[in-house]
């Protein structure tokens, strides 16, 4: 019996099913209702991006109801697929809204995490073309990167909440992201650590392929919460009052009778 392997990646990513051996959840649930013995052997999975977990569940489900031979749908690689990191350390309330999983430690300075996209986060719902990733998405997926091995390797167990200031970022686009396995690289150029602050300038690299496509720079600099909140505070109450003072003024707009 013959085995084929496909790619199993969300609606969104239609497009990229097209001429390759490639499949979207909705043309798989479409699939699952054809009577098996058309099908012309067992049909591996592989795990694309975009997938929710609410898909897999559905469709693990379906693949191993009575209905349908366990030996034609092999989806065994779909529970291993990049899981992503906690909420708590991308910094977001909803788990679908995290794009990276938990970051490894490589050596001192250069960590490891996979890439991970659900197609219900927040910067997939409105903005979707063509087979790649958006661009913007692997933007912030290089924000949670550094807030996450911030959070997880330079953050002590007695500190209180921080605050991060970045102080730039720039990203360099040198090819496609599709929505197969990637993986991000993170490096420490440059730390400077003491009890007020912790200021970094790291590079980002998403890497699909073994090839670099995108890279990103980006210095930020970690505060005690207490301090940048009350500078923020202090900025915040400026602001208003310019703001405010300007609609005091008497008008110089004159409208002709």
């Amino acid at each position: 019996m013959t085995c084929e392997t496909l790619i199993l990646v969300s609606d969104k990513f239609v497009d990229f099913t097209a001429d390759k051996k490639a499949i979207t959840v909705s043309q798989l649930n479409a699939m699952l209702e054809i009577p098996e013995h058309i099908l012309p052997g067992t049909l591996k999975l592989i795990p694309g991006l975009g997938l929710s977990d609410n898909d897999i569940e559905e469709l693990t489900t379906k693949i191993n109801a009575h209905r349908i031979s366990p030996h034609r749908w092999d989806a065994t690689a779909l529970a291993f697929r990049p899981r992503p990191a906690q909420p708590c350390l991308s910094h977001k309330r909803f788990p679908h809204n995290t794009l990276i999983g938990t970051p490894h430690q490589l050596d001192e300075n250069r960590f490891r995490m996979d890439l991970c996209i659900d197609e219900n986060s927040e910067l997939m719902g409105d903005h979707q073309t063509g087979q790649h990733v958006q661009g913007m998405v692997l933007i912030e997926a290089s924000r949670q990167a550094f807030l996450a091995v911030t959070e997880t390797f330079f953050k002590n167990d007695t500190e209180e909440s921080v605050y991060f200031v970045i102080n730039s970022m720039t990203t360099e686009f040198k090819g496609f992201v599709f929505p197969v396995y990637s993986h991000i690289d993170y490096r420490i150029v440059s730390k400077d650590i003491n009890e007020r602050r912790k200021k970094f300038s790291v590079e980002i690299d998403t890497i699909q392929g073994g090839d670099v496509r995108t890279r990103s720079s980006i210095s930020f600099t970690v505060y005690p919460d207490w301090i940048i909140s009350e500078r923020e505070a202090a900025l915040a109450r400026d602001t208003a009052k310019v703001f405010l003072s300007e609609f005091q003024q008497p008008s110089s707009i004159t409208v002709a009778e």
